[in-house]
């Protein structure tokens, strides 16, 4: 094929069938002069596949068959290996009529391959009796094409029920192999029909070529066979096709929408099937055609209490929801802006529905979710929360307040009484406070947990945001929900809870759990020594600690007799590693950079020390890559940590060898560094609160530089989103003071920022 100017690339995928068609006839103009030299009865060139259909993407692979009725060794060498010299990727088959309709019978794939075969250039003749036989072929074989179509299409849906932000444009659920599956279909009925195949209809033909302009777009950008739409290439495909990044990812989910619709409608089983995948489907839509008396509120409720995945459009466009709701339409196909969001906003919303009817009745990750659910009069009032916490996405100005007016004017239009339409918007408006606050402040600080208490006003309103929180954050995806994150929020939620039951008294509160403490460990410790262990700790200490957290930490100092001792298990899925020492400035950074050289991340951690100078250290962590971290590696941190408190272990030296041997993984994120200091948000700490693309070493780059300040930290909290990390430091100098004045403020933050930015620098050279 002819080289072709960036410029020209660029055009053509903007012009998304035409270009398509335009590469194949490129290609067909290519064979047709190379085959030219041995043109002759008996030999015939077809295109198959999206070649065939004149579909080709820049970087499609090309399936040609020589069609012979003998053998034509010099067709492949004067056709192939000349476009195999471009670097054209071109898979061939040489057969016989009679050899290809044997291939079609044996495979599904080579069959539906067949479909779209398309004479290019040799003996017509010969094609056209392939094409009789293939006639014969495909009488024979569509039912049994058709259910294999539909088997693989049942298990995308299962594999890809929800509609992702980052599609896959050519094998993803509702993306051009979805519309092609289902064309194969009724192009099988046509071709033994004697037909032609239909048309597409307009909506079909829009969304095939909005899919086709992007892949086109994708595949110029790239410059490699790449079909999944990314966020960071994004903004560059816009620009291609003449768009901007919201409305041309919006195109797409619409596109995929209506093919996906297209491919249920053809792909999805027959009646016999309800019991199936698809039938689940067909059924979802059936407390919307319920009695006619139902009033809009009514079928909207029977529509949440039965909400599981189904088709990408989560909720299809109907009168009453429009008049009931009509703010929903805005969030229809919205990407999120947020990259570690898994789908678009209206279906992050339904997915948070369907997570908010699953914590009603599953105890995932012992968040206790069933419990909290159980106290609510109304599980309605649940679901709707769930259904419009995002339902601000999408209009100016913070979504949660946005949120909040769009949901009390939703409340007063469906009839619902005043209390019920504040608590609704109250939910709304507040959504992302447990989880904000449960990962970036001390949740063990009376302060933070009166205000959390006040915030919800009551243990209705409390129960409603815990639920809705942990059901937005699994609905959210992996980089948002982890076993950590379920241990912080429900801490933050029960402590809250305790406060509003307890009427604010929190000796109350102290007392019960003392005593619970010592009941627990009853036959494991004596008692005495659990009280004189809570005694020379801060209540902070009991309020946050499990009773049998609290019989390890004994055991523990008893083990380290005064020195150091590291102990390792597991929450759940969840590294915790315990670390008893005798106080001294800098432990946190110590461990951190010890951790780091054995790459493995600090999620998050708390710390304690007693009157008598002892140090409790508690860090949740996880392997770095993901993998795991396996019993030897462990060994390796238990014995390094103790040497690295006695400043025995080379921890720069080590990270600096750690670093260059995962230099290829270690690629920072495009985040800015940014360095923040509060001191309203707690009486006694300033809080220094960095974000910061994720980085081996980040913790203990930032955790050194607060040290070489002179500042004592008192609590860390990691939050990790993705490549994004949000860490909170609680500080004040080794005097007591918080750190206030502009120039000391300043100074932090420069230290801070270039600590950060040396990590940088290091990598670089």
């Amino acid at each position: 094929m002819e080289a072709r100017t960036e410029q020209s690339v660029r055009a053509s995928a903007s012009l998304g069938r035409a270009a398509s068609e335009s590469l194949s006839d490129y290609l067909d103009h290519a064979v047709q002069e190379l085959s030219a030299s041995v043109a002759r009865t008996g030999l015939a060139f077809v295109a198959l596949g999206s070649y065939g259909r004149r579909e080709l993407c820049r970087h499609s692979d090309i399936d040609i068959m020589l069609l012979a009725s003998r053998e034509f060794s010099d067709g492949v060498h004067a056709v192939l290996y000349p476009l195999w010299d471009t670097g054209v990727k071109v898979g061939h088959s040489v057969r016989t009529v009679e050899q290809a309709v044997e291939s079609g019978r044996a495979n599904v794939e080579t069959l539906t391959s067949l479909l779209d075969a398309r004479l290019v250039s040799g003996d017509a003749e010969l094609f056209e009796r392939f094409i009789q036989a293939r006639r014969k072929l495909v009488s024979r074989e569509r039912k049994h094409m058709a259910a294999d179509l539909r088997q693989r299409y049942a298990a995308l849906c299962a594999a890809e029920p929800w509609q992702l932000g980052e599609p896959d444009l050519k094998n993803g659920r509702g993306a051009l192999r979805s519309l092609q599956s289902a064309r194969w279909i009724e192009q099988a009925d046509a071709i033994a029909d004697g037909e032609d195949l239909a048309p597409l209809s307009p909506a079909l033909s829009k969304a095939y070529d909005t899919l086709l302009r992007a892949r086109n777009a994708l595949h110029a950008l790239t410059d490699r066979p790449n079909d999944r739409l990314l966020g960071a290439y994004l903004g560059e495909v816009a620009t291609i096709l003449g768009s901007d990044r919201q409305r041309c990812m919006r195109e797409v989910l619409e596109a995929m929408r209506v093919v996906d619709a297209e491919a249920m409608r053809v792909l999805g089983p027959q009646e016999s099937s309800a019991s199936s995948f698809f039938g689940f489907l067909r059924g979802r839509a059936k407390p919307t055609d319920a009695d006619e008396d139902m009033t809009e509120l009514e079928r909207l409720r029977a529509l949440l209490r039965t909400a599981e995945a189904g088709g990408l459009d989560p909720l299809p466009r109907t009168p009453w929801l429009d008049r009931l709701l009509p703010e929903w339409d805005v969030l229809r196909s919205l990407p999120h802006i947020a990259p570690f969001h898994l789908h678009p906003v209206d279906v992050h919303a339904w997915r948070t529905v369907v997570e908010a009817r699953r914590a009603i009745v599953e105890d995932l990750e012992q968040t206790a979710t069933p419990l909290a659910a159980s106290e609510l009069p109304d599980h309605d009032e649940l679901l709707l929360c769930a259904l419009l916490h995002d339902i601000g996405k999408g209009h100016e100005g913070d979504h949660s307040t946005v949120g909040a007016v769009i949901a009390e004017r939703f409340a007063a239009r469906a009839g619902l009484g005043a209390e019920a339409q504040q608590r609704l918007s109250d939910v709304v408006e507040h959504h992302l406070v447990l989880p904000t606050v449960a990962t970036r402040r001390d949740i063990a600080d009376e302060r933070v947990v009166r205000e959390v208490a006040e915030m919800a006003g009551d243990a209705r309103t409390l129960r409603l945001l815990y639920l809705v929180a942990v059901a937005d954050a699994r609905a959210s995806g992996p980089d948002v929900w982890s076993a950590w994150k379920a241990q912080l929020m429900r801490t933050l939620y029960l402590r809250a809870l305790n406060y509003l039951e307890a009427e604010g008294d929190p000796e109350n509160a102290l007392e019960r759990l003392t005593l619970e403490s010592v009941e627990a460990l009853a036959g494991r410790i004596e008692h005495g020594a659990v009280e004189q262990h809570l005694r020379v700790l801060p209540a902070s200490y009991l309020l946050s600690t499990s009773p049998e957290e609290i019989g390890d930490h004994i055991e523990l100092i008893e083990r380290a007799s005064g020195g150091t001792a590291v102990d390792h298990d597991k929450v759940g899925d969840l590294d915790r590693l315990t670390i008893v020492t005798a106080d001294r400035p800098g432990i946190l950074s110590l461990v951190a950079g010890t951790l780091a050289v054995h790459n493995v991340a600090v999620l998050g951690g708390s710390a304690f020390t007693r009157d008598d100078g002892i140090a409790i250290e508690v860090m949740y962590v996880a392997d770095g890559l993901a993998h795991g971290i396996d019993e030897r590696r462990w060994a390796r941190v238990a014995e390094a940590v103790p040497q690295a408190l006695a400043g025995t272990f080379p921890i720069d030296e080590r990270l600096a060898e750690t670093r260059s041997a995962y230099a290829s993984m270690m690629q920072p994120a495009p985040i800015a560094t940014t360095v923040a200091v509060d001191n309203v948000g707690s009486d006694l700490y300033s809080i220094v609160e960095v974000t910061a693309a994720d980085r081996l070493g980040l913790l203990y780059a930032i955790t050194h530089a607060l040290h070489s300040l002179s500042l004592d930290i008192h609590v860390a909290k990691v939050d990790t989103i993705g490549r994004e990390v949000v860490d909170a430091f609680y500080v004040r100098r080794e005097n007591g003071r918080r750190v206030e004045a502009p120039d000391e403020i300043e100074r932090l933050r420069q230290r801070v920022t270039e600590a950060v930015r040396a990590l940088d620098a290091d990598f670089a050279g």
